[in-house]
């Protein structure tokens, strides 16, 4: 059965792997609508093979009056409203966010706003900072969601409907650094940074990956997605097993594949059927001979302490735990700070917060945009 399907973020990384999927499976889904941010050359070859799209969403109007003259059937839009405008076009179809940061947040909202939606969520910090409010929205409006991050599908497919899970086991690549002492992440520069062994990812994603500030997102993601504070991440370099389930008779269920988002887009895209496809590479039984684990060290990895201070429905240190690492992150890439003071600060500005509920999508804004300004006049002033 032909699936309809838009996507926020089509020109970004997880954008463009599903882009691969729907390609080479024309039978099964059709491209109805998609959002960009600036990136019109990506945009022009998505139009090239999908003719059935009718609304795109960009980053602002700079390009919109051309666009409209090149292209007369097809509605361009920008902002809030916009974005409304795309999900109404299409209410039944399947909407995969791939929007990176809290700029993510209204289309997730917008879209299980609706009824019987199915999301596949590429956007963390949707979860992270409104998780109870999209819990909420998911059973007042009967909808579905499927996270696409490799650690959270593989516990999607090992938890058993009938059993009690004990613990949760995240698994973490440790990023570059993972052998670094904190006194040698002194040393470490931009370009250092941005090289990720295992995965091929987004500029802002290897950030956090060598922070752990990433798994410090997906540990709050999975509190929310999973209902449990018994999370454990352990540090395993390869990124073969992507996370476990331990149940009360201590076994543990794995999800072991190759490195590749192509996997978790193909399992969500086509669940429950497990679909073949080509683009997906097989995992050979000689490369689980060198697997190796080790329980990550808190006292080493204090973004992950800062995460686990989130698990709770003050979503307040949830918002500052995200919205201070972006800036921050910005600054590192800036020149302005030092790749170890980002976690170091991110914990400063989580230690000014106040710790209430932030219910709707207005309060979790408005607070986003006071610590980021925050923090831009706080370092104005260095």
């Amino acid at each position: 059965m032909m699936r309809n399907i838009i996507i926020f973020g089509a020109s970004g990384n997880i954008g463009q792997q599903a882009l691969q999927i729907i390609e080479s499976n024309p039978n099964d889904f059709q491209l109805t609508a998609v959002s960009i941010y600036h990136n019109v050359a990506v945009l022009h070859k998505i139009l090239q093979k999908h003719q059935t799209i009718t609304i795109i969403h960009l980053g602002d109007e700079t390009h919109q009056a051309a666009l409209a003259t090149q292209y007369p059937n097809i509605t361009f839009v920008t902002g809030e409203a916009g974005i409304d405008a795309m999900l109404a076009v299409d209410p039944t179809a399947m909407v995969l966010n791939a929007i990176g940061g809290f700029a993510g947040l209204y289309p997730t909202l917008q879209t299980l706003a609706g009824k019987n939606r199915t999301l596949l969520l590429a956007n963390k910090e949707s979860l992270v900072v409104a998780g109870g409010l999209i819990n909420s929205l998911l059973t007042k409006n009967n909808n579905q969601l499927y996270p696409i991050d490799s650690e959270h599908c593989a516990i999607f497919q090992c938890l058993e409907q009938n059993n009690r899970c004990q613990e949760l086991i995240l698994t973490a690549s440790g990023g570059m650094f993972a052998d670094k002492t904190l006194a040698e992440l002194k040393t470490i520069d931009e370009h250092q940074v941005l090289q990720h062994p295992t995965w091929t990812m987004g500029q802002n994603i290897t950030i956090d990956s060598s922070t752990m500030v990433n798994k410090g997102l997906e540990i709050i993601e999975a509190y929310h997605l999973f209902k449990t504070t018994n999370i454990t991440v352990v540090l395993h370099p390869q990124s073969v097993l992507h996370s476990a389930v331990q149940y009360e008779d201590y076994s543990i269920l794995a999800q072991l594949s190759k490195p590749s988002m192509l996997q978790v887009l193909n399992y969500f895209l086509y669940y429950p059927v497990r679909k073949y496809n080509a683009l997906l590479p097989p995992l050979e039984f000689s490369e689980l001979m060198t697997l190796t684990f080790q329980k990550a060290d808190l006292s080493r990895w204090k973004a992950l302490q800062l995460a686990y201070r989130c698990l709770n429905e003050n979503n307040s240190l949830a918002v500052t735990f995200n919205a201070a690492n972006e800036e921050l992150r910005g600054l590192f890439l800036a020149g302005k700070i030092k790749f170890y003071q980002i976690v170091d600060y991110i914990e400063y500005f989580m230690n000014q917060i106040k710790l209430q509920k932030l219910v709707n999508y207005l309060q979790i804004k408005k607070l986003n945009d006071i610590i980021k300004r925050d923090i831009i006049n706080y370092f104005s002033k260095k």
